[in-house]
């Protein structure tokens, strides 16, 4: 009994699938060191340093976070290269090599895609000697195997990822807008300390959205040979999203400012459409329902338009039912390289 904690938390990640990232990138490790064995290249686990450097378990975050990765790692492979040929030429080793890495780390703090240059370039230069191979021999050697462990681990992420960003992307983002439209309808709004946790947990979402949409739009660009334009419709989405959210304070300030049975009521039917809108779009966006209604809320802005005891809800409903709209057309835009129909 003492050792059933202990047993649950070793077979856990096997009955929850997250056994599938280090299959993956184990089966990465072994595709690199086989291709480079099978070049007949020395040293072949620098190919398998490569693979752990960039390997990320699903496409999306590969062809983002670990596409800068990838950019760094070639950067960084060209100042190695480049330090070597100095060397070659009668430069001291030991200064070229910490010039190099040290020119490179600095450059990595005001550029995050290049943070994994100094790493490569050090692999680089700090290469021993092989018989029969000069050191800018050696330097090219490690260039290729770099590129063998960069190919290796896109082409394994790519192909067969855990899950690809859009399809994740929609299902957070609907999920964001259940939890908005959730709070806009109910009858009891949080205050206070509850409520600033709540909008901070939101824009923390918003955040973590937005790091997706970027890798869902450049898996998109990849598989679907780019968008007309170069237009970001993942990134546009979680920007509608963003400025929805906005709406809803806005909204849920006006409300906690009207006071009367009038104002009650018609703020309850404000916020009812706007709840039903809202959680509409989330449904439209997990690909559950038709396209929502907005009809409710435009009579709903329509009617706040005239009436001078409802005037403070005309602005942010006629916002949010604009914020709507965009992202509604955002939905039905085809996708690049798709027929429509």
């Amino acid at each position: 009994m003492n050792g059933a904690p202990a047993l649950q938390r070793l077979t856990g990640p096997w009955r929850h699938g997250r056994w599938r990232p280090g299959v993956q990138l184990a089966a990465a490790v072994a595709i690199a060191w086989g291709v480079a064995t099978a070049l007949h290249l020395p040293e072949s686990f620098w190919a398998v340093m490569s693979v752990l450097i960039v390997m990320r378990p699903s496409a999306g975050s590969t062809l983002d976070a670990g596409w800068n990765r990838v950019c760094g790692t070639a950067a960084g492979a060209l100042c190695g290269l480049a330090g070597v040929y100095l060397q070659h030429h009668g430069a001291p080793m030991l200064a070229t090599t910490l010039a190099v890495v040290m020119l490179l780390a600095f450059a990595s703090a005001a550029a995050p895609g290049l943070r994994s240059a100094p790493v490569a370039a050090l692999i680089i230069l700090s290469a021993g000697g092989i018989p029969g191979h000069s050191a800018l021999q050696v330097g090219l050697l490690r260039m290729a195997q770099i590129g063998i462990g960069v190919g290796v681990a896109l082409a394994v992420s790519t192909l067969v990822s855990e899950y690809h960003a859009g399809a994740r992307f929609d299902e957070g983002c609907a999920a964001l807008l259940h939890g908005i439209a959730k709070r806009m309808a109910a009858a009891r709004r949080p205050a206070g300390a509850e409520a600033e946790r709540i909008h901070a947990g939101t824009r923390a979402s918003l955040g973590r959205l937005a790091v997706l949409a970027g890798g869902a739009d450049l898996e998109a660009r990849w598989w679907r040979r780019g968008t007309a334009g170069g237009h970001s419709a993942y990134r546009d989405k979680v920007r509608l999203a963003a400025r929805i959210f906005q709406d809803a304070v806005v909204l849920d300030r006006v409300f906690r400012q009207m006071q009367g049975a009038q104002a009650d009521a018609a703020w309850r039917e404000a916020a009812q459409a706007a709840g039903a809108a809202v959680a509409g779009m989330a449904d439209a966006l997990a690909g559950k329902g038709a396209p929502p209604d907005l009809d409710g809320l435009d009579r709903c802005a329509q009617a706040s338009q005239g009436s001078l005891s409802n005037a403070l809800l005309a602005a942010p409903l006629s916002l949010l039912l604009d914020d709507l709209r965009n992202l509604q057309s955002a939905l039905v835009r085809p996708l690049p390289e798709q027929p429509t129909h």
